[in-house]
């Protein structure tokens, strides 16, 4: 069987865990609740340590798909960690160079106290399964041949994660990475943030109206990882993408909208409609 769990993901989702993360403190799974019991010794690592003073105080502040965007520009030689050739796609305004190349020997140096290594392999069997179980159930099926407009689909790649979820992103402008947990359903949403990485920064800048919607948009009470104007733009453009592909696969397009426009609270995306109108003009 398939594996499509990891290793780099899990063990920095343990770090971020360890430092108190939004979104990575899930204890809702015996997985997840044993990766907090094991490794809860570790709290006080200088690995966790430095991911902690990441708090933005020090003009650095990482979190969220930010743990996904590190992994993916890693490799493992040797048993060591190492950077790929080119890094420069995990600068983005969060992940500087500085603390990029500073974190990166720490994180060695917490896999090789922790032993991780031994604790990824030893849960391989559920990794497989796990793996199975969303490849049978949803990933099996989707029509990747949909996304060649935007990117040759042989370089989208997926990471199923069992300790957290449902990130995007993008080495190089070329190989796009999802990373999703649960039962996987985010995919579609997840690939959908690179096709809005083309528009967004355009977007905003320049349609007026499209950033006034954005930034009425914003209740960092309710939805605080979208806490600007532009995160808000980035997600417009994303859902209105989805959205699209619902919709050629279909769905109902009333029902696609009204579940996006109120998403977890009511007019969440209250623009949606108006979005999803600016995607069909473009794309026809």
């Amino acid at each position: 069987m398939k594996n499509m769990v990891d290793e780099r993901f899990e063990c920095l989702a343990v770090i971020f865990r360890l430092a108190g993360s939004a979104n990575y403190e899930h204890l809702e799974t015996d997985y997840q609740k044993e990766v907090a019991e094991k490794f809860a010794k570790y709290a006080e690592h200088p690995a966790v340590k430095l991911i902690k003073s990441f708090d933005g105080s020090n003009g650095v502040w990482v979190g969220y798909d930010c743990v996904l965007k590190f992994a993916v520009h890693i490799e493992k030689k040797n048993g060591e960690f190492i950077f790929i050739e080119d890094i420069n796609s995990l600068f983005d305004g969060r992940w500087n160079e500085t603390a990029a190349k500073g974190f990166l020997p720490l994180f060695n140096d917490f896999y090789i106290d922790t032993d991780y290594e031994k604790f990824f392999n030893s849960h391989m069997k559920l990794f497989k399964k796990s793996t199975q179980k969303f490849i049978d159930e949803f990933y099996g099926s989707i029509d990747f041949e949909w996304f060649r407009k935007y990117v040759d689909p042989a370089n989208l790649r997926c990471i199923y994660s069992l300790s957290s979820g449902n990130y995007a992103a993008t080495v190089n402008d070329k190989i796009v990475y999802c990373l999703v947990w649960g039962e996987g359903s985010a995919i579609i949403h997840e690939y959908c943030h690179h096709l809005a990485s083309k528009l967004v920064l355009k977007w905003y800048n320049e349609n007026q109206e499209f950033k006034k919607w954005c930034d009425d948009s914003v209740n960092g009470e309710k939805m605080p990882y979208y806490n600007s104007g532009w995160a808000m733009a980035n997600e417009y453009i994303t859902r209105a993408y989805q959205i699209l592909w619902e919709v050629q696969h279909g769905s109902n397009l009333d029902g696609c909208l009204s579940a996006q426009r109120d998403y977890q609270f009511k007019d969440s995306f209250k623009y949606i409609e108006n979005v999803y109108n600016i995607i069909l003009e473009l794309e026809h």
